[in-house]
């Protein structure tokens, strides 16, 4: 009846509160309670609604029993009310359903923020790091798609399969390259993997802007940019930054 309508309208919003929950907790070592959570909300709403409510009107009784040779009449007792209770139960259900989802809206877009600006980035080799707000990766970003991923498409290099943007590798160029320093240095002066020769004729570069058009009007902040966002997706996806084109 009615009770069961507000129960299934309960699941209906725990179920959303589901998906909102396990996608705020996404990437998060506490995902397995969250699952363990969400798994008894959803309990509780299939609950109110399979488990059989108690109605107003009971089962026939049989009466006294009748005189000699007259049939047996039947009358109907009733019960005590409980559907007023059950329905009660069913709503509040529903409305803690409802304003638990909300809240998880709401919160799910400041924790993808926060885990943003949770992101360590390294600056230099002697300890100083850094972290970007949501503006700056977009900016970063957009700069690299712009100028470099022609050949460093996902953090892979086209022109040498052997020497990606993974932090692994940066790291063990000469000079370290897994650093915001160090790429800057790089985009402005490359050199070969052991730094002994100097590549700015063939890798663009700031030094040899003349031959490199979208490096002219490149500044150091823009340079910058492109360094921390290299970096910010080695730690975000390790797994699939530097395999290039096969993870895009």
């Amino acid at each position: 009846g009615s009770s069961c309508a507000v129960g299934a309208a309960g699941l209906f919003f725990s179920r959303h509160c589901a998906v909102h929950f396990l996608s705020a907790m996404a990437g998060r070592k506490t995902a397995a309670t969250g699952l363990a959570v969400v798994c008894a909300m959803g309990l509780a709403s299939l609950h109110s609604v399979f488990v059989a409510q108690r109605g107003s009107v009971g089962a026939p009784h049989p009466s006294v029993t009748p005189a000699a040779g007259a049939s047996p009449s039947w009358s109907t007792v009733e019960e005590p009310e409980e559907s007023t209770v059950f329905s009660w139960a069913s709503a509040m259900r529903l409305a803690a359903g409802a304003a638990l989802s909300f809240a998880l809206v709401t919160a799910s877009a400041g924790s993808a923020l926060a885990d943003v600006e949770d992101v360590v980035i390294a600056v230099d080799d002697k300890g100083k790091t850094t972290s970007l707000t949501k503006e700056q990766v977009i900016r970063g970003k957009r700069l690299f798609n712009a100028s470099c991923s022609s050949c460093h498409v996902g953090g892979g290099t086209r022109t040498n399969q052997n020497v990606g943007l993974s932090t692994e590798e940066l790291a063990g160029a000469q000079p370290n390259r897994a650093t915001i320093e160090g790429l800057v240095d790089y985009m402005n002066s490359p050199t070969t993997y052991d730094g002994l020769k100097d590549i700015s004729e063939v890798h663009p570069s700031i030094k040899a802007a003349d031959i490199w058009p979208k490096m002219r009007s490149m500044k150091q902040q823009d340079l910058y940019d492109m360094s921390a966002y290299i970096l910010y997706m080695n730690q975000t996806i390790p797994e699939k930054w530097g395999g290039g084109k096969q993870y895009y």
